[in-house]
């Protein structure tokens, strides 16, 4: 049995210091990415846009072959 990576997105979730919130997807992620790449990622989009990077979120959909 094994898994075929259909497909994938990133969400992250920035906050300013007024507490607005603003989302942002990110798909077709690759299929070898690590916590440290995604941790990474989400402060980079901090740096990027002067907010707190709140949450990150990955949802891979994938299929299982026998």
């Amino acid at each position: 049995m094994s898994k075929t990576w259909l497909k994938s997105n990133l969400t992250t979730i920035t906050t300013n210091n007024a507490g607005k919130e603003q989302k942002r997807t990110f798909n077709n992620i690759n299929s070898n990415v690590t916590e440290e790449k995604i941790n990474n990622f989400g402060k980079v989009i901090a740096e990027l846009t002067g907010k707190t990077t709140t949450d990150i979120n990955l949802t891979v959909v994938s299929a299982i072959n026998e």
